[in-house]
């Protein structure tokens, strides 16, 4: 545990998520994309025409952090924002097809994530983590949200 660290629990999970960031960004930059961005476009790609406000929600950010990564995904040429055709006031937003060419990259990049981890710790045991993770996950959410319990 490093000196500063306020829980040796805290301190892994903090480890992890910068390894598994950094790992997935050196994997997806010959593609164009940054680290967060791929989690974005899935999302756009699961539900295209999303509005702004609902992505953020999904991926548990701020609404101005989604502009952001919005304007750099558009200015990359992998989104679009169309005005929400009932009410201009709405913007959607939608995978370009030089976006959709990329679901395959995105969805290997993770996949050889899963399998360094799986290679280092076991299958069995890198099953487990994925399942205590989630549990983890789930119990922190209960406690933001106590609708969610």
């Amino acid at each position: 545990m490093a000196p500063d660290s306020p829980t040796p629990l805290g301190e892994a999970l903090q480890q992890l998520a910068r390894a598994q960031r950094a790992r997935l960004a050196e994997l997806l930059a010959p593609h164009g994309l940054h680290a967060g961005q791929d989690a974005l476009l899935w999302v756009v790609w699961q539900e295209p025409g999303m509005r702004q406000a609902e992505i953020a929600r999904r991926l548990g950010v701020e609404p101005p952090t989604v502009t952001r990564m919005l304007q750099r995904l558009e200015r990359s040429g992998f989104v679009e924002r169309r005005p929400d055709p009932s009410d201009a006031r709405l913007v959607r937003v939608h995978p370009t097809p030089r976006a959709r060419l990329l679901e395959a990259a995105v969805r290997r990049a993770w996949d050889d994530v899963e399998a360094e981890i799986a290679a280092r710790l076991g299958a069995a045991r890198a099953e487990e983590l994925g399942r205590l993770a989630r549990e983890a996950a789930d119990a922190l959410k209960r406690r933001e949200d106590p609708s969610a319990s």
